[in-house]
């Protein structure tokens, strides 16, 4: 596969993800807007952007973040997020990237999915964002996610287990481990003591029912963590996706995973072994916050080597065959 095709799905991999995790985030927010005192809805706003890593549209002039969110428009915040020009990682702005590159791949890609990611885009790019809030806030971020999720369908069922599925699903996985790293260490700030929070962070990541089959249905900060930091089985916990990243990585390059290990399956294998020793101990004696800002660290060092050995690799060395 060529370098730039295997870039191009890569990326679209990633914005696929981007888009979903910034959508799914909105859902879970804007379906609680009616019956949410105000100052809970402010920190929910803060924590939102915050895990997104996206400067807010409004001004931070106040003591407590969170205040500033008050008296902004959840309007405007949410439309922010959706479909503003001015905002490089807008909902509408992934989608751009993703056709972007998908455009470039015509000959890799089955028409199908093509044509899903295509009316997706127009679907997005001309509904009335207006109109779909006087239904519900949350239904054009509901929206999304649906025809997001159309579209992983169509691509696990259309495309062959080749290289170029490889790349894009790893490129969905890597972007998986850097939002939901943000993820927990956006929601390790609110105090222990604030349950709802918690259970939104569960609902937000679809562990909520596994978490209450495993523990009970009352909700303890430290399991929370400990759960979408560790369990295999959930699909947005850390442990899932490196797991993911690790067999990718060993179908595109099996030779890189014998000893010696290449550079990226060498990463994998350490940010496995983090979150398996690491928290080993009981996860009430894990500074959590020190973890995920080192692991956050680590995972933007896995897309630089992937980057640096499969796509911006010495044209004189060639990919691994």
């Amino acid at each position: 596969m060529l370098a730039r095709a295997a870039a191009d799905f890569y990326w679209m991999g990633r914005y696929f993800e981007r888009a979903e995790h910034t959508a799914r985030l909105l859902d879970y927010h804007l379906a609680r807007l009616v019956d949410t005192p105000a100052d809970v809805l402010a920190h929910g706003w803060q924590a939102l952007y915050a895990a997104l890593g996206q400067p807010p549209p409004v001004s931070l002039t106040v003591t407590d973040d969170a205040e500033a969110f008050l008296v902004a428009d959840a309007f405007a915040l949410a439309a922010y997020l959706i479909e503003d020009p001015a905002n490089p990682n807008a909902i509408i702005q992934s989608w751009i990237n993703a056709r972007d590159n998908a455009k470039q791949l015509r000959p890799w890609l089955p028409v199908r999915v093509w044509t899903c990611l295509n009316d997706g885009f127009f679907w997005l790019r001309d509904c009335d964002f207006s109109e779909y809030w006087a239904r519900g806030p949350n239904r054009l971020p509901a929206g999304v996610i649906e025809r997001l999720r159309l579209l992983s369908g169509v691509i696990e069922a259309r495309m062959s287990r080749d290289d170029a599925w490889r790349f894009l699903v790893l490129g969905r996985f890597v972007e998986r481990l850097q939002r939901q790293t943000s993820l927990l260490q956006s929601w390790s700030r609110p105090s222990d003591g604030d349950y709802q929070m918690w259970t939104g962070l569960l609902e937000v990541c679809a562990a909520y029912e596994a978490y209450c089959r495993k523990h009970s249905m009352v909700v303890r900060p430290a399991h929370v963590r400990a759960f979408l930091l560790s369990n295999p089985e959930i699909p947005h916990s850390l442990s899932f996706a490196i797991r993911r990243v690790q067999s990718l990585l060993s179908g595109i390059d099996p030779a890189g995973g014998r000893y010696p290990l290449r550079a990226p399956h060498r990463h994998a294998l350490r940010l496995a072994a983090a979150i398996e020793t690491d928290l080993q101990v009981p996860i009430e004696h894990v500074d959590t916050w020190d973890f995920l800002a080192d692991f956050a660290e680590d995972c933007r060092e896995m897309h630089n080597l992937i980057i640096a050995e499969y796509v911006d690799y010495p044209l004189e060395r060639g990919l691994p065959s």
